[in-house]
């Protein structure tokens, strides 16, 4: 698989760089035949956040939890908006030791 090459930035109010604008996100994950056509199609993407935890979280504090975390994701432009016609959803969650807690990220383009 190729290396996608970085997200072009535009200034902020704060000074701050940040990735394109939400409704260019996903773009760059077009298919080229699509993109040759013209299609205005926005990709869909299947986004699963899995956490690591020494403890289980109740399903809604889990799910809830990653509001944060899906909005830094859109906000970045990886993924063009978070409602249901942009992204299918998932939360895993697995219970490991200490040292092993960590909290991962997947995002697929959905064909």
């Amino acid at each position: 698989m190729e290396p996608q090459p970085p997200l072009p930035t535009a200034p902020n109010p704060h000074g701050l760089q940040h990735t394109q604008l939400k409704h260019d996100a996903g773009a760059q994950f077009l298919d080229p035949d699509q993109a040759k056509k013209g299609s205005k199609r926005r990709p869909r993407f299947c986004v699963t956040i899995t956490r690591y935890g020494s403890r289980p979280l109740d399903v809604d504090n889990g799910a809830g939890g990653c509001k944060p975390l899906l909005d830094a994701i859109r906000y970045e432009g990886l993924i063009p908006d978070d409602d249901p016609s942009s992204i299918e959803f998932q939360f895993r969650q697995y219970q490991v030791k200490k040292p092993h807690r960590r909290t991962e990220i997947l995002i697929e383009q959905i064909p």
